[in-house]
């Protein structure tokens, strides 16, 4: 029978008993026909239909005492569930020494196609002496056994009395399998850990270590005994993490070195009663990811950790959503059934041209175009679109666009040789570390803080460019009004020649210094009414003082409602107290208003009094309006100054708040370099992850390059263009630049204005650089081979939904130890929880990684035919290794048909045959 999905979970129960067991027969029933009859009924009424992956019991293995009479007449009966796929012969015995309370119990599982030898190869050979007589385990001689023990037996009883007698000695054991390497080959041999009746009787394993150490009288029996047996049978969880070398006081070495290999443990439920019919005790189920045969069982000898779980629950289980069952192409090149996929690791080999990389590109484009035709477009890679694709996931759902990942051939190394800043690289490092949500919240209010300030730094540069256009308007005014020194001077003269003058008897030199007094004052107080009526205009326009608020964050609904009915509040009570202090505001203008204007008319009869007189005398008269003119002047020439002086504090202010730019863009960018160097997450597996800050100097002096004539002698005093370096960036250097701007001493190239100018040099000049980490080297100093390891490692890494990962000939991208050493351990970690799809030419990547199924692609060819179409597919598990036949044993049409998956391995894949050696003597010695 083929599995196309390889290698599945399923429910193996390799320790049950039958009716007529020849210890303990507890099953129900008043006959034997009747025991059997109820046994399979209750086997059938456990597995029901076969949909419940809890009860579906895919492998049986019929134990019984030194007999496989009753495993006979299982296979013989065909009663067994459709669902049962695969009936074992399990032959239990005692060996000697003994355990705390009886011989150790050790379990002998054959290959079914070797069962018609079993009889003379094995039970015929083993021997025990008793009485000083051998006596062998075939039926005739344990019922001569049982007769010598107690004559007066029958030869029912004979047999039952010599088959509890019957204990032979391990070296005897040991014996037969030296002999006939064939019977080893075609044998699994299992041995019972219990303290009652297992190896550790004499000791418990978690002090093995010191008993190894010290000289127990039965450390050389434990140990020979450990190296000769396949597995263990046992379900306590201390064994096995002993035995898988999970523990911290007895690591693998050593193990291996005093078990000879690390060691599978299984377990059964031991029924003798149709009570226990698959039901071991605490629901410790036997779960093995093989195909149900007798060669996917010997897979948990080559991959004790990864082939067999004891579990109440089907192991490594994935969301149906996220697993891809099949695809299938419309095309009359392609086979017409469906190509299914394993829910783990599935690998697609093949001969060059054969419709590897056509089958992985036409899957990852059925499901996500748009990720297939940037990547393939970045690997420069060119593959045939088939255009009716369909695949279906395992929930049912058909062409359905979801999330996958998928690596093209060359990717990875087109990925590295990127010369870019930033480059695809920092993406992907970015959204790895963005599946952190605190991170991804820290990177968003870096992006609105930049974002927030860069609109209040655009601000004020406009600010400071209309206060210079101030300046630069006052200086002309300035100019006009004339110089201080000359306006006082004037005024001097002026005031010199009307002293001369003034020697009119009727008018006193008191009256007419009065007079351009009163003159002045009354100036001034008209200034002082005007402004006070602006005030209590703006003041009379004033409605409310308080307004609300609109504040950056979200709330919930709730409080969100009462916040506004506090702000309302707020509002209604500050708007009555300003209406309150309006009123008194306004009163008080108006009574200064008043006092002014009485003020005034004071100042204009004296005016008045004197008016006559002083007209009376024209030359003083003009003289006296000539001072007047000149006073103003230079007091509009004061008042200028003043507003100039303001003027250029205020420039001053821009410019510090405009410098303080470099020190406010590396803030935001470090406290999110923080947050992520602050994660220990991210340094807590193989790669690490960090930020840094650097400051773009290439694209600084670029950008200054394009502002200004760089032949300019200005510009070459401001930066030194070619020793330029962050630490000269820095306050003073912009300070140095802006005024230069201002100042119009650097001269600006086409197209650019002062504002451009300054805004372009003041710009966010950091940005955020992601590093990994692997083995203490960062990513910019690693070997391609490795780096491309990296990048595949943070492809698969992106999505935490545990979607599909497609990768096409990673191992073209690495070199081989990163393929040995770092590529297939991560394949087999991160299998457990996605599915991973790989077409590769390396029979390590497929074995190493215990590949759960193996898709063999083929073209037709003149040597190597297909059944029908241009392109075939064939998919099986690696422990497949019979060809597909027909009914009458005939080879089906085809090469993929003739051989089993192991053989088109070894004739396709490189080293084949060395990379399966690798596997099974992986965890041994």
């Amino acid at each position: 029978m083929n599995y196309e999905k390889g290698s599945e979970w399923r429910r193996w129960e390799l320790h049950i008993h039958t009716p007529g067991t020849q210890k303990n027969d507890n099953f129900a029933g008043v006959s034997c026909d009747d025991k059997w009859n109820k046994y399979y009924e209750d086997i059938h009424a456990y597995i029901g239909n076969g949909e419940d992956p809890l009860k579906n019991i895919a492998v049986i293995a019929i134990t019984d005492y030194l007999s496989i009479d009753n495993y006979k007449k299982v296979v013989a009966d065909r009663n067994l569930p459709s669902s049962v796929k695969l009936v074992l012969p399990n032959v239990e015995m005692r060996i000697q020494p003994i355990a705390n309370d009886s011989p150790i119990n050790i379990h002998f599982l054959f290959n079914p196609d070797i069962i018609e030898s079993v009889e003379d190869r094995f039970f015929s050979r083993i021997k025990f002496i008793y009485d000083s007589t051998n006596f062998s385990a075939s039926r005739s001689e344990l019922i001569r056994l049982g007769k010598t023990i107690k004559p007066e037996l029958d030869d029912d009883s004979a047999y039952i009395k010599g088959i509890e007698q019957f204990v032979p000695s391990f070296d005897k054991i040991q014996e037969i399998f030296a002999n006939d390497k064939k019977l080893r080959e075609n044998t699994i041999i299992l041995v019972s850990n219990s303290t009652n009746d297992g190896v550790s009787g004499a000791i418990n394993h978690s002090d093995y270590l010191d008993d190894f150490q010290g000289d127990s009288q039965l450390k050389a029996f434990r140990q020979a005994i450990y190296k000769f047996v396949d597995g263990i049978f046992s379900a306590t969880p201390s064994d096995i993490a002993y035995f898988l070398g999970e523990k911290t006081n007895c690591p693998a070495d050593l193990v291996i070195k005093e078990c000879g290999s690390l060691k599978p443990c299984v377990h059964g439920c031991d029924a003798h009663q149709n009570e226990k019919i698959f039901e071991p005790d605490q629901q410790r189920y036997c779960w093995i990811k093989a195909d149900p045969t007798f060669n996917g069982l010997k897979q948990i000898l080559y991959e004790p950790k990864e082939r067999v779980k004891i579990s109440q629950i089907v192991p490594d289980y994935k969301a149906e959503y996220y697993v891809i069952e099949n695809v299938q192409f419309v095309d009359k090149d392609f086979q017409v059934n469906p190509i299914v996929f394993n829910e783990n690791l599935t690998c697609i080999i093949g001969g060059k041209s054969t419709g590897k990389s056509i089958l992985l590109h036409n899957l990852a484009n059925a499901i996500d175009p748009s990720q297939v035709e940037e990547k393939e477009d970045k690997s420069s890679s060119t593959t045939r679109n088939i255009e009716n694709v369909t695949v279906t996931w395992k929930d049912g759902k058909k062409d359905e666009t979801r999330k996958i990942v998928y690596v093209p051939q060359t990717y990875l190394n087109r990925l590295s040789d990127a010369k870019e800043s930033t480059t695809e690289i920092d993406r992907i490092i970015e959204e790895i570390v963005w599946l952190d949500s605190d991170v991804k919240e820290k990177h968003n209010l870096m992006l609105q803080s930049i974002k927030k300030y860069k609109i209040a730094l655009n601000t004020t540069i406009l600010g400071l460019i209309e206060n210079r256009k101030e300046i630069d308007s006052i200086k002309n005014e300035k100019k006009e009004i004339g110089s201080r020194a000359s306006i006082e001077a004037q005024i001097e003269k002026l005031t010199s020649q009307k002293d001369i003058l003034s020697t009119d008897p009727n008018l006193s030199k008191e009256e007419l210094n009065s007079y351009d007094e009163t003159i002045t004052n009354i100036d001034i107080v008209n200034e002082q009414i005007l402004s006070l009526q602006k005030d209590l205009t703006n003041i009379q326009n004033i409605e409310a003082v308080v307004e609300k608020i609109t504040f950056s964050f979200s709330l919930s609904d709730h409080i969100q409602e009462l916040l506004n009915r506090a702000t309302d509040d707020a509002i209604i009570a500050a708007n009555t107290i300003w209406i309150q202090s309006k009123q008194a505001i306004i009163g008080n203008i108006s009574k200064g208003l008043d006092k002014k204007k009485r003020r005034k008319d004071e100042l204009l009869e004296i005016q008045d009094s004197l008016k006559s007189k002083v007209q009376k005398n024209k030359i003083i008269s003009e003289l006296s309006n000539n001072i007047q003119k000149e006073n103003k002047k230079l007091k509009s020439l004061t008042e200028i100054e003043k507003k100039e002086v303001a003027l250029i504090e205020k420039e001053n202010a821009y410019i510090s708040e405009i410098c303080q730019s470099i020190e406010k863009f590396k803030h935001f960018h470090n406290q999110y370099a923080q947050t992520v160097n602050g994660k220990p997450e991210f340094k807590s597996n193989d790669l690490e992850f960090s930020v840094e800050v650097p400051f773009k100097k290439e694209a600084y002096v670029d950008k200054v390059l394009r502002l200004f004539d760089n032949r300019s002698i200005a510009l070459k005093d401001t930066i030194s263009i070619d020793s330029f370096s962050e630490d000269q960036y820095t306050e003073p250097l912009l300070r140095d630049f802006i005024n230069k701007i201002l100042d119009e001493k650097l001269q600006l190239k086409k197209g650019n204005t002062q504002e451009t100018a300054i805004r372009e040099l003041c710009d966010d000049w950091f940005e955020i650089k992601y590093n990994v980490q692997m083995d203490n080297d960062t990513i910019d100093v690693m070997s391609p081979g490795k780096k491309a390891l990296v990048l595949l490692k943070l492809l698969i890494d992106l999505a935490d939904s545990k979607c599909p990962i497609l990768i096409d000939q990673p191992e073209d991208d690495l070199d081989n130890r990163s393929v040995f050493n770092d590529l297939i351990p991560f394949i087999k970690r991160k299998k457990k929880d996605r599915q991973i799809i790989i077409v590769t030419h390396n029979a390590n990547v497929v074995l190493g990684s215990d590949a759960e199924e193996v898709i063999v692609a083929n073209q037709q060819g003149s040597n190597v035919p297909n059944k029908k179409y241009r392109f075939e597919y064939r998919s099986g598990a690696i422990e497949n290794n019979l060809p597909l036949s027909t009914v009458g044993e005939e080879a089906k049409l085809g090469i993929l048909n003739s051989q089993g998956i192991q053989q088109h391995i070894c004739d396709i894949l490189e080293g084949g045959e060395r990379a399966f050696e690798l596997r099974k003597n992986k965890y041994h010695i």
